[in-house]
């Protein structure tokens, strides 16, 4: 009963994988898209259940390393920082703080700037990848695929070389962030506040007229008010609150003037980004397991499972194939030494078991055909 409900288990933490993985893609194509923020919701919805979903998942894992007093196996060994790393920073960071803002009624007049701020830490979300290594099991085409020794070096540097190419990207996007450097989403704003300090100035007076004409020429303005006065707007109101979620938008204030500016355009480049680095790192796994595992197989796991087997089994004497080009590598050099000196040896003693058996098989027959 034990074993079905974490077989159970499994399969719904597997599921889990590669549904988490399809709405990452899903959701920056929708934002390369610019799909209205009704579609979009639900990414943000089911992403806080993802996250929540692995977050207790991660916890589950931890309390019953901890109680077996193998924790420290459980993050080093059963790459348990892996299970960390792609749950709970997610949650705190990103997901978490996005639900509530929604369930606390942000819309589109008030939430821009403060889920604004979490776009610095949001490129971890890329660390979904990780949990691909979870699924090396399911290639069974692999020989060997469960050779523990296989497993663990397979996983030791795929895990290594798709955590260096996600986290040196995070790290340098977030150093970028840090240091004042202008992302896309900087530089649009940067230049809508030029126009606008341009167009409004101290020293400028322009009548409703001159600021409706600007606004409506100006790239990227969504919505121009004086006040609680409506001056310019390209959308209804309605359309306002579905096109537009609270990471959409900036807004900038100008004495009695506010004016909000669409970062939906920039938001696009840091998803294309997001996007190639994702691949990038789904083709890095993929490759990697496709490519190396197999490779490994062939160069160690093939000749040491040979030599268990010959040093196990008496019936088996099977020689280590030896590719002449790999013939210095230190494993194939034990496998000459299996082959020159242990088989010979091997079947030099089960010849004088066996002649041992027969000699006394003889006398014992003869002894019995005496007269």
């Amino acid at each position: 009963m034990k074993k079905r409900l974490q077989s159970t288990f499994e399969g719904i933490v597997t599921l889990a994988i590669i549904l988490v993985l399809l709405q990452t893609i899903v959701e920056d194509l929708l934002v390369m898209g610019g799909a209205p923020w009704t579609i979009r919701r639900f990414f943000v919805f089911s992403g806080f259940l993802f996250d929540l979903f692995f977050t207790v998942e991660f916890l589950i894992r931890g309390w019953n390393a901890l109680m077996k007093r193998n924790f420290s196996h459980y993050i080093f060994r059963e790459n348990g920082w892996v299970d960390f790393v792609a749950s709970v920073p997610l949650l705190i960071f990103t997901s978490g703080p996005e639900f509530f803002a929604l369930l606390d009624g942000a819309a589109f007049a008030g939430a821009g700037v403060f889920v604004g701020l979490l776009k610095v830490v949001k490129a971890v979300r890329m660390a979904r990848v990780l949990r691909l290594l979870r699924l090396l099991k399911i290639f069974k085409r692999i020989r060997f695929a469960d050779s523990t020794m296989v497993q663990r070096h397979t996983v030791r540097i795929v895990t290594t070389a798709t955590a260096a190419l996600i986290f040196s990207a995070t790290v340098v996007g977030m150093i970028f962030a840090l240091a004042g450097g202008d992302g896309p989403e900087e530089a649009w704003r940067a230049h809508q506040e030029a126009q606008m300090m341009g167009m409004f100035g101290e020293k400028n007076t322009r009548t409703a007229e001159d600021m409706m004409d600007w606004a409506q020429h100006t790239p990227g303005v969504i919505l121009l008010k004086d006040g609680e006065d409506v001056l310019f707007s390209p959308y209804e109101p309605i359309q306002l609150e579905t096109m537009f979620g609270p990471s959409d938008f900036a807004t900038e204030r100008m004495g009695s003037l506010r004016i909000w500016f669409d970062l939906r355009p920039a938001a696009v480049g840091q998803s294309r980004l997001n996007l190639i680095v994702f691949l990038s790192s789904l083709a890095v796994v993929f490759a990697l397991m496709l490519s190396y595992s197999p490779h490994f197989a062939i160069t160690v796991s093939d000749p040491v499972n040979v030599m268990i087997r010959g040093m196990g089994e008496r019936s088996y004497n099977l020689e280590v194939s030896i590719p002449e080009a790999l013939a210095q590598d230190d494993v194939f050099r034990l496998a000459q030494l299996y082959n020159d000196e242990f088989l010979p040896l091997k079947g030099r003693s089960a010849l004088e078991e066996r002649g041992g058996q027969l000699d006394i098989s003889l006398d014992d027959i003869g002894d019995l055909l005496k007269p």
